[in-house]
């Protein structure tokens, strides 16, 4: 189709459904302010999802129309800046990441691992997978763009472009920078799903260990579908000049810089921070708030304001502060409850695995229709109404279950990590789709077999 058409048809689409939700006549069960919420939520979501325009814009646009239609008032609208410190500690993650990214200590853990595969292909894989997460979990899912940067540097190093052992690697990438993002900390997790709980559940919290607890049976499902596309491809065993590669870029490095040693301080001091909470009962925001700082101070300076505060996507900031307004917004007009009351019926003596099957599938077509971060915003208050209507412990289950989708796509564009990991070219879009359905499959099916399991046991259904 003719690109000008179809852009043509996403505008028709983002005006009209709106628009329809509008003609519906107030009523005491569907009362004024809960339609011009649906109303000016769908709309800006819609303009996200299509991308008619910039992040940023949306995110302004978003808190103008809750208050232009009456939905809330100014101070609701604008809440989630003046409620609490979240938002300051998602800035302070991003300038944290790209500080340990400036001080080359990231890079440091991934070639490090890599001296360790002995040029077994298999041990290679392993070994990117388990730098890439630590990549994640030290940069708060921040670093993805450092492993995805390395891995391809491995294929094209090794001319490894378009071959089996290159599409290896490119998968692991993908995991790395996809699949952690439902099994490791992030203030932008926090915030936007447990602020979208809390429409329903106006006591919820999430703890930092939350998702790696709750989700364990998913990690090792990642490792599983490495192995199992290790045995699919059926690649060559040991890599032509692997080893040497790795170790060569390695001693490269030479040994710790005073820089790295520094970010290697401050990284446990904020670790240290995170974990020690229960006993110092201080806001865990204020550990990403004041500890980045330290990078910049005379005598550490680690990092620099043009590497690491100028390459801050403020704009995606902004997007990211009204997605999550939306939970406290949509409880403000008594969106989650409504939900619950009214779909709940519907669910009656729908098995609850079935459910969370569904919350996955739901998942994957939505991620043909919306990015990610859109997702986060509007999904996790309507799935724990419809947890807690049917008797489901944590309500913050249904979501976790649909976010697998998150890293289960058909196409590149679906995701905006796996833009730019398909755009360096190792793999063809036939190689693409055909690794990503299978991988969905896989997934699917391991989720019966691991991850459903496992949720009964711990108690969370």
């Amino acid at each position: 189709m003719n690109t000008a058409i179809f852009t043509r048809l996403k505008w028709l689409v983002t005006i009209l459904l709106p628009l329809s939700i509008q003609c519906i006549p107030a009523t005491e069960s569907f009362p004024a302010p809960m339609r011009e919420f649906l109303v000016s939520t769908i709309f800006v979501i819609l303009l996200a999802a299509f991308e008619l325009l910039p992040n940023m814009l949306v995110g302004l646009l978003l808190p103008v129309a809750y208050v232009i239609t009456g939905t809330v008032p100014t101070q609701t609208a604008l809440g989630i800046w003046s409620g609490n410190f979240m938002i300051f500690m998602i800035v302070g993650g991003m300038i944290f990441a790209n500080a340990l990214d400036e001080s080359g200590l990231l890079n440091r853990i991934v070639l490090w691992a890599g001296t360790k595969c002995r040029g077994s292909l298999l041990k290679l894989l392993m070994a990117l997978m388990v730098a890439g997460l630590l990549v994640m979990l030290v940069s708060f899912t921040n670093g993805w763009m450092v492993t995805i940067v390395l891995c391809y540097g491995v294929v094209k190093a090794l001319k490894l472009e378009h071959t089996s052992e290159g599409i290896l690697i490119m998968i692991v990438s993908q995991i790395v920078s996809t699949a952690a993002l439902n099994f490791i900390y992030s203030p932008v997790t926090v915030g936007m799903w447990g602020g979208g709980v809390q429409m329903v559940v106006k006591d919820f919290t999430m703890s930092w260990w939350t998702l790696t607890a709750y989700n364990l049976p998913f990690i090792v499902i990642q490792f599983i579908v490495v192995y199992i596309f290790y045995k699919l491809y059926k690649p060559s065993p040991f890599l032509k000049g692997g080893a040497q590669y790795f170790e060569t870029e390695y001693a490269r490095l030479g040994k710790l810089t005073v820089k790295e040693k520094k970010a290697i301080v401050l990284t446990i001091l904020l670790f240290a921070y995170i974990i020690g909470q229960p006993w110092h009962k201080l806001d865990m925001n204020y550990g990403f708030i004041i500890i980045p700082m330290l990078f910049f101070l005379p005598g550490i300076e680690v990092a620099t304001k043009k590497k690491s505060l100028d390459t801050v996507n403020f704009g995606f900031i902004v997007f990211i502060a009204s997605c999550m307004s939306i939970g406290g917004i949509g409880a403000a007009v008594g969106i989650g409850p409504a939900i619950s009351k009214y779909i709940s019926p519907m669910l009656t003596g729908c098995p609850i695995p079935v459910f969370l099957f569904l919350c996955i599938i739901f998942g994957i077509i939505m991620n043909i229709l919306m990015t990610p971060s859109a997702m986060q915003g509007m999904f996790p208050g309507p799935l724990a109404a419809l947890a807690t209507g049917l008797g489901i412990s944590y309500p913050l289950l249904p979501f976790m279950a649909m976010f697998f989708a998150n890293d289960m796509v058909f196409f590149p564009y679906e995701n905006a990590y796996l833009l730019v990991l398909f755009g360096f070219g190792v793999m063809s879009m036939k190689d693409f789709m055909k690794y990503n359905i299978i991988k969905m499959v896989i997934t699917l099916i391991l989720f019966w077999v691991l991850v459903l399991p496992f949720w009964y046991v711990t108690g969370l259904i």
